[in-house]
């Protein structure tokens, strides 16, 4: 009993270390009026947010702060939407207008950690 008390713990851990998109979190920021702020961590293969909600025409700003290894953020579809790799620790900002609605996926652009899980929805509600 002990030893599979323990092994939950270590695996619980082991979960949250490597950033689980499990434990991600939605932005809903559609009721909020002016810039959308936006802040976005990643630790392992994945980032803190799963899904990211704003109105057709709002500017985000969303602050990338790159947890460990070597990734980027980013959206294809909007024009300013992408960060430059970033080493360990490092952030930077980008600003975006969210001119067109539909659900678009924001990733890291590194070969392979997109299929790993490094992934999320960005929804431009109309």
């Amino acid at each position: 009993m002990k030893r599979a008390i323990y092994t939950g713990i270590v695996v619980s851990g082991l979960l949250v270390l490597m950033g689980n998109p499990l434990f991600a979190r939605t932005l809903d920021l559609t009721d909020q009026s002016g810039v959308k702020e936006i802040e976005i961590s990643s630790r392992g293969m994945a980032y803190d947010v799963a899904e990211i909600r704003v109105n057709r025409g709002d500017r985000v700003r969303v602050t990338y702060r790159n947890g460990g290894g070597r990734h980027d953020w980013r959206v294809d579809e909007f024009e300013g939407a992408a960060t430059r790799m970033l080493s360990a620790g490092r952030s930077e900002t980008v600003e975006f207008v969210a001119d067109q609605a539909g659900t678009f996926v924001f990733y890291c652009s590194v070969p392979g950690h997109r299929q790993a899980g490094m992934y999320g929805r960005l929804v431009v509600k109309d």
